[in-house]
């Protein structure tokens, strides 16, 4: 999916349309947009934990998709809460220290996994966010680290009582 939507993404980066749906940030789009977030997380935890994540988008209003993974012959799911900090021009004044702030509803979702996109380039500095104490099981951040989007980097889990890692991946070509 991730191979598929680049390609249509650089056939309409040149195209004289709607930003908005350039950038599917129309309603009708919102799924699509979701659902290529979901799978950018889950590739990315994939390199992290070196094998393979599955993704399904099934919104409600706890979770917005569903990883899967096997380890040791046993099938894993996890539910995953997509959060975005959003494009400069959309939210100047967006951070991740207040989407991480807002996390605070999820008071008892123990299997949920948070999943922050940095959808704009920012200088992010891990070390300097605080996390209240949240009733979620993780928290990771992913964004693009090169211009052309073709590496990304993710960071966490950020709740993890031993440390948080940061791996850097590319994005699907093939």
């Amino acid at each position: 999916m991730l191979v598929e939507m680049a390609t249509v993404e650089r056939s309409i980066a040149l195209a004289d349309i709607d930003p908005r749906v350039k950038h599917m940030r129309t309603n009708e789009l919102r799924k699509v947009r979701e659902l290529r977030s979901a799978c950018l997380f889950c590739h990315g935890m994939g390199e992290v934990m070196g094998r393979g994540f599955g993704v399904a988008h099934s919104e409600t209003d706890e979770y917005d998709a569903v990883a899967t993974w096997i380890k040791d012959d046993t099938q894993s799911f996890a539910p995953i809460q997509l959060k975005e900090l959003p494009p400069a021009e959309l939210n100047p004044a967006a951070t991740v220290q207040e989407i991480i702030e807002s996390l605070s509803k999820y008071t008892a979702a123990p299997d949920l996994t948070v999943a922050i996109h940095l959808a704009r380039a920012v200088s992010f500095t891990p070390s300097d966010l605080v996390f209240p104490p949240l009733g979620v099981a993780a928290i990771w951040v992913f964004g693009a680290i090169t211009p052309d989007r073709s590496r990304w980097a993710i960071w966490g889990n950020f709740l993890d009582p031993e440390g948080w890692e940061a791996r850097e991946f590319s994005y699907p070509t093939k």
